[in-house]
């Protein structure tokens, strides 16, 4: 553990305050409480003391979550897993008495200009090693991230794993032990997998496992995948080829497509790792097991050795249709593809609606106004009342249709449209090129609001279900959020923006209208980040995309409420101010 400097919050507490310990500093603090380095005076040893929060110690649900993580860490006993020493509780708190850590969390390695994949492999192992051994005893840690790993330097680097606050675990009948609620999300955004997003108490170990992908790819890239992120060895050549196969399955979206458990992730990751010796962690292991992993080599080795012939037998097939065809596989993103230079547009006009001149509105489908759409990347038709992007087999596999509109400054927005997507049945030359470079990526739809070149917020649904995802670029803020399962048919999409600039997704109208993701707050001047006043888009990627029931409201932002000193006062009318003026005069 790094140690905070002296400050106003980095004091230290009466030392009788926690019997047998002096606190020496603060070195962390949590939304539960605070780490201290201290001293246990009957051994003379520096120890970590992590207090609860005296307040929440008034909570029963919290000092549970408290006691529940002394009793997941008094359970396991592994070099790289941080030990606990002690528990107990004075009069106004409950302490846990940890082995002092002294050195760097991963967070902080990362940062270092000098670390390379065989360092970054090396200690992802000792990491995956630690929750193998957590699993086996039952211990999910559900909170896995950079923050909640530390390195000892005293003991040459050693990766421990801690923080096993969010822990959920077995007790002697098997039963899980879990304080969450169903239905609630707990742990890390960044590295939280889509299942715990949304029910932390269903999530099992391929929680840890889609964390342990994160850190992965992290470790390696610099960077937390977002959305449909590009592999690691294309953002970095240096990378193993073999490590993307294995992040992305760490980080498929649905649990039963991950690993099945860890130690079939470090099965894999093992090899990679130069001079690695595993007679240290196979003597850890059953004689089954040991047999189970020999096994598991050589099947690989098999495997590996028909898939070249296999590879070598259709190379000219492949190389047919590689000849025939310069499909180019959807790059970063799908908000990132989309917003692209796809090409000049071409201007497709369809049957629409402007109304208002503060309060704009713009719908399409019906209505007396043709408006033109600019249209960039693959073509567009108007269907009835509806926008078909249809199948192609042209080079562009992304499409993207603007309203050409002016005058949509304001301080208040709604986009809303029903949108769907699905796959076209694959050609000979698709199907090859499947085979070489793997399937291209599911159909995709998106609502975009754009702005200058590169800057934009979108809506994007999965036509294979996977969750639905806002992401946005905007200058330097960037970022991407999963949500909800994306809905089969054509769901309602909406994005809004309110007086205070604060950005909302949803799914659905009416009474199943559903938020999804976190709110984005861009700030009453959120128009300004786009660069150029946003317009409304759509687009598709891959398959063949539908919008109907499209519109787009701007308008000013209410003014704020006044406060009491800003009310205007009540002034009395000319009838009374004359007959008042009549009064005085005959008196």
């Amino acid at each position: 553990m790094s140690l905070l400097e002296t400050t106003a919050i980095s004091r230290t507490r009466p030392s009788e305050e926690i019997p047998g310990y002096r606190l020496d500093a603060l070195v962390g603090t949590g939304g539960m409480g605070e780490v201290h380095k201290a001293t246990q005076l009957s051994l003379e040893r520096t120890v970590a003391v992590k207090l609860l929060n005296s307040q929440l110690a008034q909570d029963a649900s919290f000092v549970a979550r408290f006691q529940k993580e002394a009793a997941a860490l008094a359970a396991l006993q592994h070099p790289n897993i941080v030990s606990i020493l002690d528990k107990g509780r004075t009069d106004s708190t409950y302490y846990l008495v940890m082995e002092f850590v002294d050195g760097p969390s991963l967070r902080e390695v990362m940062r270092s200009p000098l670390l390379d994949s065989t360092s970054a492999l090396k200690m992802m192992l000792e990491i995956c090693r630690a929750i193998e051994y957590a699993h086996r005893r039952g211990v999910i840690h559900r909170d896995l991230k950079p923050e909640n790993i530390l390195f000892d330097d005293q003991a040459g680097g050693v990766a421990k794993v801690t923080d096993f606050g969010l822990a959920s675990f077995l007790d002697d009948s098997g039963t899980r032990f879990d304080l969450t609620s169903t239905h609630v999300a707990m742990g890390t955004l960044s590295y939280m997998a889509p299942e715990q997003r949304v029910d932390a108490k269903s999530a099992d170990e391929r929680a840890d496992i889609f964390a342990l992908g994160i850190m992965m790819y992290e470790l390696l890239v610099g960077e937390v995948p977002l959305g449909t992120f590009e592999a690691p060895s294309r953002r970095k050549p240096e990378v193993d080829l073999r490590l993307d196969a294995i992040v992305a399955r760490c980080l498929k979206p649905t649990p039963a497509d991950r690993y099945p458990n860890v130690s079939a992730l470090i099965a894999d990751l093992e090899p990679l790792v130069p001079g690695l010796t595993t007679a240290a962690t196979s003597a850890s292991l059953t004689r089954t097991e040991r047999v189970v992993r020999a096994v598991r080599r050589g099947g690989r080795l098999i495997l590996q050795t028909v898939a070249t012939l296999v590879v070598l037998a259709a190379l000219g097939v492949l190389t047919v249709a590689w000849l025939r065809s310069e499909e180019k596989r959807v790059p970063v993103t799908p908000g990132a593809a989309l917003t692209a230079d796809l090409g000049p547009p071409s201007v497709q006009r369809m049957a629409g609606r402007v109304t208002g001149r503060e309060h704009r509105k713009v719908t399409l489908g019906e209505g007396p106004d043709p408006l033109s759409l600019l249209v960039s990347g693959r073509p567009v038709v108007a269907e009835e009342k509806a926008l078909v992007f249809p199948p192609v087999e042209s080079q562009s596999r992304v499409g993207l249709a603007r309203v050409d509109v002016v005058g949509l400054e304001g301080g208040v927005a709604r986009f809303t449209a029903r949108v769907g997507a699905e796959a076209a049945d694959p050609t000979f030359e698709a199907r090859a090129l499947a085979l070489l470079f793997g399937p291209p990526p599911d159909p995709q739809t998106a609502l975009v609001m754009m702005g200058s070149t590169g800057r934009y917020v979108a809506l994007v649904h999965d036509a294979a279900g996977a969750p639905l995802r806002l992401e946005w670029a905007l200058g330097e803020r960037q970022g991407t959020m999963l949500s909800l399962p994306s809905p089969s048919g054509t769901p309602h999409l909406e994005l809004t923006v309110d007086g205070e600039g604060i950005l909302r997704a949803w799914v659905g109208k009416g009474r199943d209208r559903r938020a999804l993701a976190e709110p984005l707050h861009l700030g009453p001047d959120w128009q300004k980040q786009f660069g150029d006043v946003p317009v409304p888009a759509f687009g598709c990627i891959e398959g063949s995309c539908r919008i109907e029931d499209f519109s787009y409201l701007i308008q000013p932002a209410p003014p704020p409420p006044a406060t009491p000193a800003e009310a205007p006062r009540e002034t009395p009318s000319p009838r009374k101010r004359s007959s008042t003026s009549k009064g005085k005069r005959s008196r």
